[in-house]
């Protein structure tokens, strides 16, 4: 038996950073960042008049802007009233990885610009937990993370892990999202989180199993914005180019790469599962395998509502989250290369969600069931609460 879910509306939104460059301004370039899944743009400008031509031909694709110009700096009471209402602005950059010593600067910024507009967002995006440690004047991971939430303004929490390098998974990925899950619903603030979509230092090219175990991994701790850093392929500085900066989502000039396809796949596969994921909770999060990582829960008894559960062995994570009536159980293949085998019975009758085409089969207690998660992918159950 199945049925399809319908009359859900929510988005998540998705951001690509570093996206059309402002000598690259067009409404065909921002169509294609549409086409690909993507809601929000974020670059900076190098003055008022190229933002307002960016955020113009952004409004004609359907997307909309963070931004920042130097002029919001100088001379914000010129510059912001010229903005502050235009549909295509989502919201103000104020920086980038800060330290705990630069966060005095950016109240002071966010204070002068909600002086003149106190309706849209502020964006700063935190240090990922392999920063190294002079990046966090002496406190903890966690104890930044707090300061931040209790310090600044922002309308949502932001941070970086880039967790695959050489195709191995960071030993902090998971740890660094427990943090974050935990602080975000200590201070009831939301957190996005990011994918590296392109070639830099020992980060290797983006492939479709990697990009969804980042983005499902995100989601199922909670995040309520997906980024991918970086969208362009960035090229403009010689520091680019000595790192390497390659197969991004378009090259250069704008033209998809190999990278697109597979990112524009992975979106799709996330707004047919928002209703799912926008507005939910992470309740918890649990590790099967061998390799159960620093600062994480190992799973050790059965899975709400099932009589028999198994991974053989294989790493997985089981995360309960519940969303307004439903609470979902979903499971995630944490291999970059082999499909997880999972074979369980149900203690009450579930319903199975199909994540490719959205379609909801209803599952049986007593019955024995087996399914495949490819790399990277999960499994969703859900049921009434």
């Amino acid at each position: 038996m199945f049925f399809f879910v319908s009359g859900y509306c929510q988005k998540i939104p998705i951001i690509g950073y570093m996206g059309v460059p402002e000598q690259n301004i067009s409404v065909d370039n921002y169509k294609v960042m549409k086409d690909a899944g993507f809601s929000i743009s974020l670059m900076n400008f190098s003055n008022l008049n190229n933002a307002i031509n960016a955020l113009d031909t952004a409004q004609k694709a359907g997307i909309q802007l963070i931004l920042f110009f130097p002029q919001l700096h100088s001379e914000p009471q010129i510059n912001i009233p010229k903005i502050k209402n235009h549909p295509a602005l989502y919201g103000y950059f104020i920086g980038d990885e800060p330290f705990p010593s630069d966060f005095n600067n950016f109240l002071k910024y966010i204070d002068i610009i909600k002086t003149y507009d106190d309706s849209h967002k502020f964006y700063i995006n935190l240090n990922p937990m392999y920063a190294p440690k002079e990046r966090f004047d002496g406190v903890n991971y966690e104890d930044y993370i707090s300061q931040a939430i209790n310090k600044l303004p922002f309308s949502f929490v932001s941070f970086d892990h880039y967790p695959l390098v050489g195709n191995k998974i960071r030993k902090e990925f998971y740890e660094n999202l427990e943090i974050i899950n935990r602080q975000s619903q200590k201070y009831n603030k939301p957190f996005w989180a990011f994918a590296c979509s392109t070639i830099h230092f020992d980060y290797l090219k983006p492939e479709l199993a990697g990009l969804k175990l980042q983005q499902f991994g995100n989601l199922v701790y909670g995040a309520q914005g997906l980024q991918y850093f970086t969208y362009w392929t960035m090229t403009s500085d010689p520091n680019w180019i000595k790192d390497n900066y390659s197969y991004s989502i378009v090259d250069d000039k704008g033209q998809p790469t190999s990278t697109y396809n597979i990112v524009k796949i992975i979106n799709e596969q996330v707004q047919r599962l928002a209703w799912v994921f926008a507005g939910a909770k992470s309740d918890a999060v649990f590790h099967t395998g061998n390799n159960i990582p620093a600062g994480t829960k190992k799973l050790t008894s059965l899975p709400k509502h099932f009589s028999s559960f198994s991974t053989k062995g294989q790493d997985a994570l089981i995360a309960y989250m519940s969303n307004g009536a439903k609470e979902f159980i979903i499971i995630q293949n944490k291999s970059l290369s082999q499909d997880l085998n999972l074979t369980y019975k149900l203690n009450f009758s579930l319903e199975k969600v199909e994540n490719k085409s959205g379609k909801i089969t209803t599952l049986f207690s007593k019955r024995k069931y087996n399914d495949i998660i490819l790399p990277g992918d999960i499994l969703i159950f859900v049921r009434e609460k």
